[in-house]
C-alpha cells in the first residue's frame, strides 16, 4: 500500500514575479522542487513574462547532479545563464568547483529575485552572500525542507515560531522568516 499526501502548503510566487529577472539557486536533491520552476519559466508560453534567468546548480559531485539531459539543454539555451558546480575536484569534471555560497558570489547576479532551495546548511551560508549582493529580505524566497509528518499543521514537527512549514510555507521570503525564531 503506498500513501500520497499533498499538495500541501504554498508555492513560489510566480505571477508576482512575472517581468523580474531571477536567480534560482539549488543545492543537491531540493533542485527537484526548482525544476518544475525553472522549466515553466522557460516554456516557450511563459518565457516572454519573465526576464533574465540565472540558475546556479551545485551538488557533492558529478553523479550526484540530476537531470543531467535537462541541464546540457539549458546550458545551450540562449536564455537562460546556467552554472553547476561540485564541492569538491573530480578527476574528468570540467565544470565550476565550489560550494554553492562560494559560487554564487563569484558569479553576483544582479536580478531582482532570488530562488533558494537546498540543505538547510546550504540555505545558512548563501543567505548572507545573497544579502551581499544586493539583495533585499523581501527579493529572497526560499523553500524550507523542515521534516513534516502531519502535513496539516496540526503535530507541529515542522514548525518555525508560530509557522508550520506543512501549511504556512514551504516557500518564504527572508523578510518573513526574520521575524521567527531561526530554527529553520
Amino acid at each position: 500500500m503506498v500513501g500520497v499526501r499533498g499538495p500541501l502548503g504554498n508555492s513560489y510566487p510566480l505571477e508576482q514575479l512575472k517581468g523580474k529577472s531571477l536567480t534560482i539557486i539549488g543545492g543537491g536533491f531540493a533542485f527537484t522542487t526548482l525544476r518544475s520552476t525553472i522549466q515553466y519559466i522557460l516554456d516557450p508560453a511563459n518565457r516572454g513574462d519573465y526576464g533574465d534567468l540565472n540558475v546556479i546548480y551545485g551538488a557533492r559531485n558529478p553523479g550526484l547532479l540530476l537531470y543531467k539531459d535537462e541541464l546540457a539543454a539549458w546550458d545551450a539555451r540562449e536564455d537562460i545563464n546556467l552554472v553547476t558546480t561540485i564541492d569538491r575536484e573530480v578527476e574528468g569534471w570540467n565544470g565550476r568547483v565550489g560550494f554553492i555560497p562560494t559560487v554564487t558570489k563569484e558569479v553576483a547576479p544582479k536580478t531582482d529575485y532570488a530562488i533558494i532551495c537546498g540543505p538547510p546548511v546550504m540555505i545558512k551560508f548563501t543567505l548572507p552572500v545573497l544579502v551581499e549582493c544586493g539583495f533585499t529580505p523581501d527579493r529572497i524566497i526560499m523553500s524550507l525542507e523542515n521534516r513534516m509528518k502531519c502535513g496539516i499543521g496540526m503535530c507541529g514537527r515542522c514548525n518555525v515560531g508560530s509557522k508550520y512549514v506543512c501549511k504556512d510555507g514551504p516557500v518564504f521570503t527572508k523578510e518573513q522568516l526574520d521575524k521567527l525564531p531561526n530554527e529553520y
